[in-house]
């Protein structure tokens, strides 16, 4: 009776069942997220599954014929050897074993520490193991999504599920390490099904900003207060400026930098332009002569002979642009002013319009899921990188997936956008979640008072800055609505407890590496509503965090390399790519970078 119930709430996908063994014992082993986790797997799987479960369960009424329909293997703490034992017998009479070896529900929302047990089992058995992942379950009530089990709203009706399993892996190539690895891969290949990234970035777009349009998206805190920029006005705004940029702007190409301090308008133009089927290229801010020209010297060869920047950088700027038909865009020029006609009718347009015939007017829905989207310059002299939809889309997904940023958080951040913790948290992931950024004007950046006002008023959650940030910042930043402040880049330990001391703020390490935020870190989660439930390490001041969802990792010779999709958007077959060099990821699953770290 239940299945029919399960499938109508959980439409799952299943990805790699042909590579499962079809007879012979199997121990599959994969992420624990939810209390129907093993109801998932028995739907999943292509063959019967007997579950290994705390006897305390055997006797909960609700879900007791569940362990006695499926012959589930009952274990006690105080009494593993047998639950080993049990375990290994099964597998050796050719059933197919299911055990989470994570040992409990994660509260993070990513993959925990692996308990050894299972080396014994299959040293015992020699049977194969099949790694899995189950992706989407975190948006279920029964999951610890907003810090607590099934006392909230669900997020959507249905609850789409992936679920991927991987290749066998040989008894005798079984390890942590190795069963952890295959759960990570799975968990990039179920990612990757994901719904709402086989259709245009620009139709989720334009819902997204149309789900809660009355809601805040993106305040500013200038030196005449708070300016409110709700998601329909920001809507309106970008395409207003689409409109003008796909009908009276074909000479400028196709790629546009924006050389700009971080901040709402910055967010608009990117959302803009890219709707005008442009790809915005953010560049690293600064008026310093060695630096712009060290900027310029790195973008000249990639097209871009138009920049949209502020009329009072312009003067620093002309000197420098290699080339005769350089064009600077004052940006107050790029977007119509608000009362123009043009933004009054787009404004409207985003409140009563529904998206279908917004996507259908500025004709969105030929759009390439695959097109280029966006392009960064992370420093001065580096290079640049350049972005699908799809890859954009998923990176700023992956930041709200897990417990790390939930999709309702108030940030303030004013990192900017040229680097990929700018992109996601302060413009792309609030599109795609609910949430909202907060941020000061450029003139008042080292207003303490403003940033102290701008947390308070407006219920900040958590704070994002890299090092010279919170280096910057004053006295305490007592404030009750601020859960802990994420730190990007290079900090070693001291500095955290410095920092930590001086603002009254647990602070969190997080990492980007090739254009996308990598891993991420929190406090510790707390318990939630179920008593049996073990303590979890959020994070560890000497890692920069655990890897998001959708992410895998290898370390090789010291050197980290990292997964983000099954193939290469530059066409080649490489699917690994490489990080730094002395890494190494410990038991927990943190993730140790030694020259990160440590400067």
């Amino acid at each position: 009776m239940i299945q029919p119930i399960i499938f109508l709430l959980y439409r799952i996908r299943r990805l790699g069942v042909d590579q499962f063994p079809k007879e012979g014992g199997v121990l599959i082993l994969g992420n624990h997220v939810s209390y129907i986790d093993a109801f998932i797997v028995h739907l999943s799987c292509p063959r019967p599954v007997r579950f290994v479960i705390l006897e305390s369960y055997m006797n909960v009424k609700a879900i007791s014929w569940f362990p006695k329909v499926h012959d589930a293997i009952p274990i006690r703490p105080e009494n593993a050897k047998e639950a080993i034992t049990l375990t290994a017998e099964a597998l050796k009479e050719g059933s197919v074993v299911c055990l989470f070896p994570e040992g409990g529900l994660t509260r993070l929302g990513v993959l925990m520490e692996l308990k050894k047990g299972f080396e014994l089992i299959v040293r015992r058995s020699k049977c194969q193991v099949v790694p899995f992942y189950m992706e989407g379950l975190w948006s279920s009530i029964f999951s610890f999504e907003r810090c607590k089990y099934f006392k909230k709203w669900p997020n959507g009706f249905p609850c789409p599920l992936q679920v991927a399993w991987g290749p066998p892996i040989p008894h005798e190539k079984v390890s942590v390490e190795s069963v952890r690895q295959g759960i990570w891969e799975q968990s990039v290949e179920a990612f990757a099904m994901r719904k709402e990234f086989q259709a245009p970035l620009e139709r989720t777009l334009i819902k997204n900003l149309k789900r809660g349009r009355r809601n805040s998206l993106f305040v500013e805190y200038g030196k005449n207060g708070a300016r409110d920029w709700s998601r329909a006005y920001t809507l309106g705004l970008a395409t207003a400026m689409a409109r003008r940029w796909m009908f009276q702007r074909e000479e400028t190409g196709d790629r546009i930098g924006i050389l700009l301090p971080p901040g709402p308008m910055t967010a608009v133009i990117n959302v803009g332009l890219f709707l005008a089927g442009k790809t915005p290229v953010n560049l690293p801010f600064t008026i310093d002569q060695e630096e712009t020209e060290a900027v310029t010297k790195a973008i000249a060869p990639l097209g871009i002979n138009t920049v949209v920047t502020s009329r009072a950088f312009m003067p620093h700027l002309m000197d420098f642009w290699h080339g005769d038909d350089g064009v600077f865009i004052d940006l107050k020029s790029v977007i119509s002013a608000p009362g123009s006609a043009m933004a009054m009718l787009e404004r409207i347009r985003a409140m009563i319009e529904p998206t279908w015939l917004t996507c259908w007017r500025l004709d969105l829905n030929k759009r390439s899921i695959n097109r280029e989207a966006v392009g960064t310059v992370s420093a001065p002299g580096e290079k640049p990188l350049f972005f699908s939809t799809q890859t954009l889309l998923r990176s700023a997904t992956r930041v709200v997936s897990a417990n790390f940023v939930g999709k309702d958080d108030i940030l303030f951040s004013e990192t900017s956008m040229a680097m990929p913790e700018g992109l996601a948290l302060g413009c792309w992931a609030p599109i795609v979640g609910r949430g909202r950024v907060v941020s000061r004007s450029f003139a008042l950046r080292e207003n303490f008072d403003a940033l102290e006002n701008a947390i308070l008023d407006q219920g900040a959650t958590i704070v994002v800055g890299d090092s010279n940030f919170y280096g910057s910042l004053e006295r305490a930043l007592s404030i009750r609505s601020l859960k802990y402040g994420i730190i990007f880049g290079s900090a070693n330990k001291w500095e955290l407890e410095d920092w930590e001391e001086l603002l009254d703020l647990p602070l969190a390490r997080a990492w980007s590496h090739s254009g996308r935020v990598v891993t991420m870190s929190r406090t510790d989660p707390p318990t939630g509503n179920a008593s049996l439930h073990n303590k979890q390490k959020g994070r560890n001041p000497k890692s920069v965090g655990r890897l998001l969802p959708g992410i895998a990792a290898k370390v090789e010779e010291g050197r980290l390399w990292l997964k983000f999709a099954s193939y290469e958007e530059d066409g080649t077959d490489r699917e690994w790519i490489p990080g730094p060099d002395d890494a190494e990821i410990d038991a927990d699953g943190f993730v140790h970078i030694r020259n990160v770290d440590l400067r």
